[in-house]
């Protein structure tokens, strides 16, 4: 590897979400092992903070997909790389690497992706479309359920595949470095008073994160007899159409003013110490980051049965129940759902420990930032070394 390696990573926005925080996350590891990190994207909340960790930001509309600006975008990055000299490429969604690949073959520099979540594929040419994250020199796969997928869909040879889980900054999510003050000033936030029982969905208001599921399942507890419940739902509104029927339902429901829709939360490290569930019911993610992070603050934890709800939480029956970290509930199942929250909510303070226990020491021995960063430069190293014996 050169001493002073070069990475542009291209992702559409930096906004607060899993691929973006991975982006910032190799961005930072880059600058402090004495490389050069460029970020290009078209803006968003996190581009402050790559300035903070020493990283470049440039500005370009990569969240089009668009079939000329996707082009355009191919030709502003080719000239990037050669004005900055750029050595590596790595892109993290679909539209960007297009661009990126057709910028990498004509300055003939190295193409690495990321593929963090699972596209839905329901023709030939989705396929062709998605299949652009299997065209690098290596694809970075966040889970063992991502890899299997890119390797059915794409048959993409094990060489070119790197399974490099989604981690968590354990100084950030620390238990022990959470002040009194914290947890009273997200309850305020929150509108959360004492005796209410906390559940917190974090994620982008939209379809994919089944917020809907979650509204159907407080109106099922409501009609047994639940009460005191408050759930967040924090996360930036993607589709505010969509926010606007889950308030309709949960009105229709009786359940409206359990919900808060407080947006991006800063302190999301207090936000899941002062909840007494965490969930991540999704049907398409690549790795629920939220999951690994509300687990390393000690929050039992609900997942839906896919591939990587099951990879990222501890539960039955894949381990018996002293050792699980949650519950595992059938995708799109509102009464299942309804079910585990009742069943959590019913635990004493000692059982709800032990799951929190057990979750953060897993997460805390899987799913660390050491982790994410050497395995990714690791990458770097070795697609510039193929290219070198290639030459």
């Amino acid at each position: 590897m050169p001493e002073r390696l070069t990475v542009l990573q291209v992702i559409p926005r930096m906004r607060a979400g899993g691929a973006e925080l991975g982006c910032l996350q190799i961005a930072e590891a880059l600058v402090k092992k004495g490389h050069r990190a460029l970020v290009a994207s078209q803006g968003g909340r996190l581009v402050d903070r790559l300035a903070e960790v020493g990283a470049e930001h440039i500005t370009l509309p990569l969240a089009t997909k668009n079939p000329l600006g996707i082009l355009s975008n191919g030709r502003a990055l080719a000239g990037i790389i050669r004005r900055e000299k750029v050595d590596i490429i790595h892109a993290r969604s679909r539209a960007p690497a297009w661009s990126a690949l057709a910028a990498a073959r004509k300055t003939n520099i190295a193409f690495v992706t990321t593929y963090h979540s699972e596209y839905s594929e329901k023709n030939r040419i989705k396929n062709w479309y998605n299949g652009v994250m299997a065209r690098s020199d290596t694809v970075i796969a966040v889970s063992d359920y991502m890899a299997h997928l890119i390797r059915t869909r794409y048959a993409t040879p094990e060489e070119r595949i790197a399974v490099i889980h989604r981690a968590f900054d354990p100084e950030r999510f620390d238990v022990s470095s959470l002040t009194q003050t914290r947890r009273d000033d997200v309850r305020r936030l929150l509108g959360i008073k004492p005796g209410d029982r906390v559940l917190t969905l974090a994620g982008r208001i939209t379809p994919r994160k089944a917020q809907q599921y979650l509204v159907e399942a407080l109106g099922l507890l409501k009609a047994r007899g639940q009460g005191n419940i408050v759930a967040v739902l924090a996360g930036e509104i993607e589709k505010p159409e969509f926010k606007d029927k889950l308030e309709a339902d949960a009105k229709r429901l009786g359940v409206l003013d359990w919900l808060r829709f407080p947006g991006h939360v800063a302190d999301m490290p207090a936000a899941y110490r002062v909840s007494d569930i965490s969930l991540n019911i999704s049907e398409q993610e690549g790795l629920p980051r939220v999951a690994i992070e509300s687990q390393a603050m000690g929050v039992p934890l609900i997942v839906s049965d896919t591939g990587p709800g099951r990879e990222v939480a501890l539960t039955e029956p894949d381990v018996p129940r002293d050792f699980a970290s949650g519950l595992r509930v059938p995708y799109a199942n509102a009464k299942a759902l309804a079910d585990a929250i009742e069943t959590m909510l019913s635990w004493n303070p000692e059982e709800r420990a032990a799951y929190g226990k057990r979750g953060s020491d897993h997460v805390r021995s899987r799913f660390t930032l050491e982790q994410l960063t050497s395995k990714t430069l690791d990458v770097y190293e070795r697609v510039l070394a193929r290219r070198r014996n290639r030459n």
